[in-house]
């Protein structure tokens, strides 16, 4: 039974008990000092070595006695600054932005959506294992921010195979979003069956994603017009003792009468709880709609319209605050009423608040098909 369900019937419970006083008698007023301090940086941000991938958010963070008085939640934020990315003890940033990259400055100003606050990605590092890398913001007004984290080691991954010739179907799926899952029509599969070897004492802690890309070629008045499509897929997974310490599924609420034979995931956390020190059998699923193999039919690629669609399996392994800090922001989320604990959200950002992630990733394709189409794509009048 889920907690809220939990406490509200030990209420109910209660309000029983104290019939001849009354559930008044339980509430009680607790004055609470509203927090004051100055405003800080919230930093979310992170490296992967797929790309070489540096990622940066931030914008300003406010005390409870912010509003104490009427204030404009979306007033303008403009600080001039810099932000550097270090790694191990070099004294020269690997990757520098200043004033924003305009000379204007970093605007942190809260709009609406994923507009707010500053944000930036820049690509081609070259990140190694094993090295530290330490992330500094320096904002007019503001602490000095500052993170460090050691890039993981690449994820030990053996023999990776999609099965094409044994399709599973599955009855009741479910798909696993961050507190706000929902049942799923896609109920046909086909197997990737994988190995990952954990070689370290500690607990670590992987990432699973999946995407397909279709590459579209159309011919038209002698030009190739070529694009790409890329798509975020669900990765399913029937074994719960693999998923046993997920943090999406530990806020699910699942309904009462639902009993899912397979979870689906488009962003799916393990650790190595199920083959710690030693090599486990990672058994996954695909959904049948992204991974069928299409046989290239009969036509002629270099004067009718065809399409290429390639499958790709994303393998990260995770620094362990990356892990903790989303599970907490995953129970904060979903898992805090009037009768639970509050939860602490785990930050590594010194002087701020947030997280500095690092992703050390392998990618494999595990399916690629060709199609032509009969019909033209464009009609020349």
């Amino acid at each position: 039974m889920h907690t809220a369900k939990k406490y509200a019937l030990r209420l109910a419970l209660l309000c029983a008990a104290a019939a001849s006083t009354g559930c008044d008698n339980l509430i009680q007023d607790i004055d609470v000092t509203l927090a004051d301090f100055p405003p800080k940086l919230a930093v979310s941000a992170s490296i992967d070595t797929d790309s070489g991938t540096f990622w940066l958010y931030f914008t300003e963070a406010r005390s409870l006695s912010y509003y104490k008085m009427w204030q404009n939640e979306r007033k303008k934020i403009i600080r001039k600054g810099t932000a550097s990315l270090y790694e191990d003890d070099n004294p020269t940033p690997i990757y520098r932005i200043v004033d924003g990259g305009n000379g204007q400055g970093f605007d942190m100003s809260l709009r609406s959506g994923s507009e707010s606050g500053f944000s930036v990605e820049h690509r081609g590092l070259t990140l190694k294992a094993g090295s530290s890398y330490k992330l500094t913001i320096e904002v007019e007004g503001y602490p000095t921010a500052t993170a460090t984290v050691v890039m993981p080691y690449p994820p030990a991954v053996e023999d990776m195979a999609l099965d094409t010739e044994q399709k599973v179907w599955r009855r009741r799926p479910y798909i696993v979003n961050s507190g706000y899952g929902y049942s799923s029509d896609d109920n046909e599969f086909y197997p990737l069956n994988l190995r990952l070897t954990d070689g370290s004492r500690n607990r670590d802690y992987y990432m699973f994603r999946a995407k397909a890309t279709t590459t579209y070629h159309h011919h038209y008045q002698g030009y190739d017009d070529v694009y790409d499509v890329a798509t975020w897929i669900p990765v399913a997974v029937a074994n719960r003792a693999l998923i046993q310490d997920n943090p999406d599924l530990e806020a699910e609420e699942l309904p009462l009468n639902a009993e899912p034979d397979v979870f689906l995931f488009y962003r799916m956390l393990i650790s190595d709880m199920s083959f710690a020190n030693a090599t486990g059998a990672i058994n996954l699923l695909l959904p049948e709609m992204y991974a069928k193999p299409t046989p290239p039919d009969l036509c002629d690629t270099a004067s009718q319209p065809y399409e290429q669609t390639r499958t790709e399996i994303y393998i990260s392994h995770l620094s362990p605050v990356t892990y903790e800090h989303h599970r907490s922001l995953m129970l904060q989320r979903n898992e805090v009423s009037f009768f639970t604990e509050p939860v602490s959200i785990v930050s590594n950002i010194e002087n701020g608040y947030g997280c500095f992630a690092a992703f050390n990733t392998v990618r494999t394709t595990v399916q690629e098909s060709c199609s032509c189409r009969k019909e033209p794509i464009y009609t020349i009048e």
